[in-house]
């Protein structure tokens, strides 16, 4: 390591008896704010709600209703029926993805 980096590194430890300037507090929250915005990045702008509707998975999936329906009836992506909505758990479909991965063959 360089001495710069390793100065920087001592600067950076905090202590009990160390007082907070408002400098600090702006690299804090400006540290915040760049950490949120790529978590809202990765997620690619899909919804957080838990239960998706068959046109937000559709969406989110890129794939057609006929194929959604396929997925459906092959018991491939669980799915439940209230009235004439059907919704689909976000985490089975993760799952799904799971289940369905290729693994990596080691040569």
């Amino acid at each position: 390591m360089t001495t710069k980096r390793k100065e920087s590194e001592k600067r950076d430890v905090l202590f009990r008896d160390q007082l907070i300037t408002a400098a600090d507090l702006e690299n804090f929250k400006t540290d915040m704010l760049e950490a949120i915005q790529k978590m809202i990045k990765s997620d690619q702008g899909l919804p957080a709600k838990k239960w998706l509707k068959s046109s937000e998975v559709r969406k989110m999936l890129d794939i057609s209703p006929g194929k959604l329906h396929m997925l459906r009836a092959s018991r491939t992506l669980a799915f439940m029926r209230l009235g004439g909505i059907i919704y689909y758990d976000r985490e089975d479909i993760i799952k799904m993805f799971e289940n369905n991965k290729t693994p990596v063959s080691k040569n």
